[in-house]
């Protein structure tokens, strides 16, 4: 993106106004202006914001002073870049979406005219991004305590989807009319006989063969006629 294409937006009534003409009624410094132009469009995603942000700066029917721009930018620039500010000793991991809704929210008081203007350095940016990172991380705190008290939900998986026990009875039962889904219970596999060796095949058919003399009708034996006839 070049600084010539970019433009800045009147809030109030709308006109645009493109980098170059703003910067250089802005700031007196050709070369200055085409540094912080090249800083403020090549090398950062929120350039066009940070524009304006810094008109904030600007006194009524002044032009914005060099020593003003570069404390301003010298403290903002590296921790747009770095995604991170740090405050009272502590470090706020800031993201490019924050970095975004807290320059709208500084735009958003300017219009309005509860921010005094114009601004003295980062220090009102700085405190609405503080607000928005503790209010972030004390909903993170507060979902995760939810979530460790709240009860345990054991899930199932019916036809490949994972449901709570509940849910899982309600989708395979329903009205109790369904039986498609009903679980199915598998028949054992019959049990198979173990091999034997031949000596084990012999002994028991040696036991067979006994059993089988022992049971075995005693035809052979001679008849009461026989033996008179002998």
């Amino acid at each position: 993106m070049s600084a010539a294409i970019l433009t800045n937006t009147c809030a109030a009534c709308g006109a645009e106004e493109s980098l170059d003409a703003l910067l250089l009624r802005m700031i007196d410094d050709d070369q200055v202006r085409r540094l912080i132009a090249d800083v403020l469009t090549s090398s950062l995603p929120l350039g066009g914001l940070m524009v304006r942000y810094l008109r904030l700066h600007k006194p009524t029917k002044q032009k914005l002073r060099m020593d003003k721009c570069a404390k301003v930018l010298a403290e903002l620039v590296p921790d747009v870049q770095r995604t991170a500010i740090q405050r009272n000793g502590r470090t706020w991991a800031v993201s490019f979406d924050s970095w975004k809704a807290a320059f709208q929210a500084v735009f958003d008081a300017a219009t309005k005219g509860t921010l005094t203007l114009p601004l003295e350095g980062n220090g009102y940016l700085y405190a609405t991004l503080m607000r928005m990172a503790d209010k972030a991380e004390g909903q993170q705190e507060r979902e995760t305590e939810l979530d460790r008290t709240r009860p345990r939900q054991d899930t199932v998986q019916v036809k490949g989807q994972s449901m709570t026990i509940g849910e899982g009875l309600e989708s395979v039962y329903g009205n109790g009319t369904s039986t498609s889904v009903l679980p199915t219970v598998e028949k054992p596999l019959p049990t198979q006989p173990r091999p034997q060796s031949p000596m084990v095949r012999a002994i028991r058919a040696e036991i067979a063969a006994k059993a089988a003399r022992a049971n075995a009708p005693m035809t052979d034996l001679p008849t009461e006629k026989g033996l008179h006839d002998e």
